[in-house]
């Protein structure tokens, strides 16, 4: 005799494992997903469509701006069941202990938060960050809760070259059966086959002949569509190139008007199907490709595993009438205020700064100093630029007429408080100064601006505030701010709070000349310095090529 179950629902499965739409029905009791057929229910559900919640297979929470509760009520809704997080800007600045309380924070959300260690904990010793994770604390970090791999490796060289202190963690998470993501921005040809044999993954591709030379030695390759890279429309000819079974989509970082109005990894979903893309294969990419590589029991329909669904009328477009996740439907719908997160509020920390210790003092001699100025080009990238700028009152000036800013980076961990100093071309300012904690990776103060004291005064605000983002506009004597006293990388507010303070800034650097596609964010890539091609750190101007020390005059 068959038993009665919870919950059935009919409609039109999205067999994710065959690639196939099926007539047919979902038996779901006590949270699990039972059978694939017909049975009697106390409650019965009749939709269009039926298909496994969606996954993202890379991201950072941070990014959002809000801790994870608020992220989850924004992305379930969206049919966003499940994200793999790696929450290494929270352990750049706090340590082992950060990440502890991420994993904690994932206790009042019903969005399945698995957690990938971060590996990379200072990117590289060119920057002050206010912690580390050495191969002892990543070791300790893989075994505690919902943890599902070793976070994005971001010293290629070091995998390449054997460094002991690198593949200890990479070991570490073999011994524990677990898989090893990469980040692997342009890197091709032997170094991309040797570590090919360490790596697992990668999400870091721009163009299409770079994501198929990661497939073609057995990377599995993520397309992201986040919010400063939006790599995914380029890359989409690889679902048909390879078997669309080694790729999954991500995020990377989704910042917080883009969650806003497009959402999480749902959009990269309708924009695959919007470009063409079988909506059954997009949909795969972002669920049972997921899951498998981390071997993850939901994002299928299966008998067996969790019920995890999104119910829809059609899929094209993307959008979902409920949600469901371990068989409770519409879980966000109302769930209480969290409670705060105890990730640390208390990691900006330093003295307040003047307008001389950011300028670079200028050379003996007359006229103008040439220059290497960061080029902001857009997405995570950046280029070299040789340029010239003018000296006054003994320093070098930014050159508003040619968009040549000065930039500084302000070692803000409680540490020696050393500023990097430099330019930055293509940010658009005509007067004022932008500033913000969020600066990846080790999230220093980074503070670009047509003047030195202005650029004083929004760094100083910061401070004030325990961390955030800022614009000081000259012309109205006026600072503009969103605090982000979680890590200085967060606030504990609802999405649509902080949403509609960050707008506000947004505005005022609007006002003052931002014009850049990647606005306020784009400065928060700017001490990157993994990424190509020049990056200011706290210690200075970085060659990411050679991973040295250059000086911003060229003939010095």
């Amino acid at each position: 005799m068959t038993t009665t179950v919870d919950t059935l629902i009919r409609g039109t499965l999205v067999n994710v494992h065959t690639g196939e739409l099926d007539e047919g029905a979902v038996a779901i009791d006590d949270g699990e997903i039972v059978a694939l057929a017909e049975h009697p229910a106390d409650r019965e559900i009749e939709v269009g469509y039926v298909a496994p919640g969606l996954i993202d297979a890379h991201m950072h929470v941070e990014s959002s701006m809000v801790t994870l509760p608020h992220y989850g009520a924004a992305v379930v809704p969206r049919g966003v069941t499940g994200v793999v997080w790696d929450p290494h800007e929270i352990a750049n600045v706090c340590g082992a202990a950060g990440v502890r309380a991420a994993i904690d924070d994932a206790e009042h959300t019903p969005l399945k938060a698995r957690i990938t260690v971060p590996s990379s904990v200072p990117a590289s010793d060119l920057q002050d960050t206010g912690a580390s994770l050495d191969a002892d604390a990543v070791a300790d970090l893989l075994d505690a809760p919902r943890v599902v791999a070793l976070g994005e490796v971001m010293n290629v060289p070091g995998v390449v070259a054997g460094d002991k202190a690198v593949h200890a963690k990479i070991d570490a998470a073999r011994e524990r059966g677990l898989p090893v993501d990469g980040h692997l921005p342009r890197v091709r040809g032997d170094d991309l086959q040797e570590a090919a044999r360490h790596l697992d993954s990668d999400h870091e591709s721009i163009t299409l002949a770079e994501a198929r030379a990661k497939a073609d030695v057995g990377l599995r390759v993520y397309l992201r569509e986040g919010s400063a890279s939006k790599n995914l429309v380029d890359l989409l000819d690889l679902v048909e190139a390879v078997d669309d079974r080694w790729l999954g989509l991500c995020t990377d970082d989704r910042h917080v008007t883009d969650l806003v109005e497009h959402g999480g990894i749902d959009f990269a979903v309708a924009t695959a199907i919007d470009e063409g893309v079988d909506p059954v294969t997009a949909i795969r990419m972002a669920t049972i490709n997921v899951a498998e590589s981390y071997d993850l029991p939901f994002g299928r329909l299966k008998p067996g595993s969790p019920a995890d669904l999104v119910l829809l009328d059609e899929l094209d477009p993307w959008t979902p009438t409920d949600v469901m996740i371990d068989g409770v439907l519409d879980p966000t719908a109302d769930v209480q205020e969290p409670p705060s997160s105890s990730i640390p509020t208390d990691t900006v920390s330093f003295e307040p700064v003047e307008a001389a210790e950011l300028a670079i003092e200028a050379p003996d001699g007359d006229g103008t100093v040439p220059i290497r100025a960061i080029d902001a080009v857009g997405g995570l990238q950046t280029a070299r630029l040789e340029t010239s700028v003018s000296r006054s009152d003994g320093v070098l000036q930014p050159d508003t007429d040619e968009d040549v800013l000065s930039l500084a980076v302000v070692e803000r961990h409680d540490g020696d408080g050393s500023i990097g100093r430099g330019f930055v071309h293509r940010l658009g300012l005509d007067r004022g100064a932008v500033a913000s904690t969020v600066a990846h990776d080790a999230h220093n103060v980074v503070v670009a601006g047509a003047s030195h004291r202005a650029m004083a005064t929004v760094a100083n605000r910061l401070r004030e505030i325990e961390g955030g983002v800022a614009v000081h506009d000259p012309a109205s004597g006026e600072t503009t701010a969103l605090s982000l006293p979680v890590a200085g990388l967060m606030s504990d507010d609802p999405l649509d709070v902080v949403a509609e303070e960050f707008g506000a800034v947004e505005a005022a650097a609007r006002t003052i000349g931002l014009d850049h596609d990647g606005g306020l964010m784009e400065l928060s890539f700017l001490s990157l310095e993994v990424i190509p091609e020049l990056r200011l750190t706290n210690n200075g101007l970085v060659d990411v090529a050679t991973m040295e020390y250059v000086d911003t005059v060229r003939d010095r």
